[in-house]
């Protein structure tokens, strides 16, 4: 079986165990970050992600109190034009500089009481090979001490998808990061090419003795999430519980949800922070049947419906692993 519970480390020291499903927060999108992360300072009390862009940009002016880790995300999102799969594609973002002495500047000044696992530098002009991406990265990481997390990219300007075979041929370098990750969209054309992916990089690095858990960026939802994790990925984040709302497997939309789960009267100014403290608690919940699963192993915890599914989508995988 390709899920499995992985530990994450710091410096070998032990921060927490993986299924993990980790709220996301960004300027990209959400101008008023500081203000949403204020709301939801009482309802979160694991981990969580923000953008080295907007501590830099001071959208974050201070490190949030409450995480028990940080996942200090690189910035080269909230630079960028890319959208996550999830986003409604109604945005038109624009491009912002973001150069690795930006980063290395919110490194210098970072200094949380909580444990950070930094992710390393890239931005949608940067382009390169596979080797200069990880030399780089280990680079950068000298005498840091933070986790490390390279963020593995296509490797030409107009390649859309990460160099996969190349990869799996040069497990052994990565043997040096705390964690790999990959962006969602990067990852594959198609929802089953992503998770034959994800399945292929697992069982690589297994075939060499390590346990390096794979963190998916973009992908937080009851669907694709899970999937993934059937697949061998540990770690999610992503915007999609602040831009729709989790309902009976699904994520709709938001005032719509609202309605259905707290009447047709309540105030639309109510609305948003009402539905980010349910999808929170969507998220645990979500988590907490990844992990029944790995125990139990039975599709079910995941609902007769979605069970089922996953069950018969794991069955295509293995047929072709």
């Amino acid at each position: 079986m390709l899920a499995a519970a992985r530990e994450i480390k710091i410096g070998g020291a032990f921060v927490s165990k993986t299924p993990l499903l980790v709220p996301s927060f960004s300027s990209k999108g959400f101008p008023e970050v500081a203000k949403i992360i204020e709301t939801l300072s009482g309802t979160i009390t694991g981990s969580t992600l923000i953008s080295a862009y907007d501590v830099a940009n001071n959208y974050v002016p201070t490190p949030p109190t409450f995480p028990s880790f940080f996942i200090l995300d690189s910035g080269g999102y909230e630079s960028s034009k890319d959208t996550e799969l999830s986003d409604t594609r109604a945005n038109n973002y624009a491009e912002h500089p973001w150069t690795v002495d930006q980063l290395q500047a919110v490194w210098d000044k970072w200094n949380p009481q909580q444990p950070t696992i930094a992710v390393s530098y890239d931005h949608p002009k940067h382009r390169d090979s596979l080797a200069n991406q990880i030399a780089r990265a280990k680079e950068l990481f000298q005498g840091r001490p933070f986790g490390r997390e390279i963020l593995l990219k296509p490797i030409t300007t107009d390649a859309v998808r990460i160099p996969h075979k190349e990869i799996v041929a040069s497990i052994h370098d990565l043997r040096d990061f705390d964690v790999i990750g990959f962006t969602e969209k990067e990852l594959g054309f198609s929802l089953y090419d992503r998770m034959k992916k994800i399945a292929e990089v697992r069982n690589a690095l297994t075939s060499i003795g390590l346990k390096t858990p794979i963190h998916i960026f973009g992908s937080l939802d009851t669907i694709s999430t899970p999937l993934y994790f059937l697949a061998g990925a540990d770690i999610f984040d992503g915007l999609t519980w602040l831009r729709y709302a989790y309902v009976d497997d699904q994520a709709v939309y938001g005032r719509n949800a609202s309605a259905l789960n707290h009447g047709i009267h309540m105030n639309d100014q109510g609305i948003d922070a009402r539905i980010w403290a349910d999808n929170y608690q969507r998220i645990e919940d979500l988590q907490l049947k990844m992990k029944r699963f790995l125990k139990e192993k039975d599709y079910n915890v995941f609902g007769a419906r979605l069970g089922q599914f996953f069950d018969e989508s794991i069955k295509s995988l293995a047929a072709e692993l």
